[in-house]
């Protein structure tokens, strides 16, 4: 008869795997936490007067708008073009404002962080990498299989 793999083998590849698998769901989980910030744009809300209208035909078309910042009133490109000329619209202003050409959203489609989604999906592809792992794992090693004795044929009487 083979000798029988020791379960406390199994166990220990196993519990290695699992914190494996949790070491790494929790650096996902708490990424924002490490960096040291919120990856969220801060901005805040404005109104803004559409100067200069561009078709929507090319790549690089962009709107010229108009707002004001700190008392003063000055130039952005809005990333968004097919507005009317003197169209009043919000956008979303960057916080802090940079000197020198100054690019705007509209309000609303500011950029934001991973949130709870994006973590989410992350630690499960995380997880799911380290099942696919333990799974390629398990099918190469092959884990010699018992034999079973041979019935030897019964002679019957006679």
């Amino acid at each position: 008869m083979a000798p029988r793999p020791a379960p406390v083998r199994w166990g220990l590849i196993l519990l290695a795997v699992g914190l494996v698998g949790l070491g790494t769901a929790l650096v996902v989980w708490l990424r924002p936490v490490l960096a040291g910030g919120s990856t969220q744009a801060q901005t805040r809300e404005v109104s803004a007067v559409v100067v200069t209208s561009t078709p929507c035909t090319g790549q690089a078309a962009r709107d010229v708008v108009e707002i004001e910042v700190d008392g003063q009133k000055r130039q952005a490109t809005l990333d968004g073009c097919g507005h009317r000329q003197g169209e009043t619209l919000k956008v979303a202003l960057p916080v802090p404002v940079a000197a020198g050409d100054l690019v705007v959203l509209p309000a609303g489609a500011a950029p934001t962080g991973p949130g709870l989604e994006g973590r989410l999906s992350s630690v499960l592809l995380a997880l799911a990498c380290v099942a696919g792992a333990l799974y390629g794992f398990l099918l190469r090693v092959r884990l010699p299989m018992p034999r079973r004795a041979k019935a030897q044929p019964v002679a019957s009487p006679g």
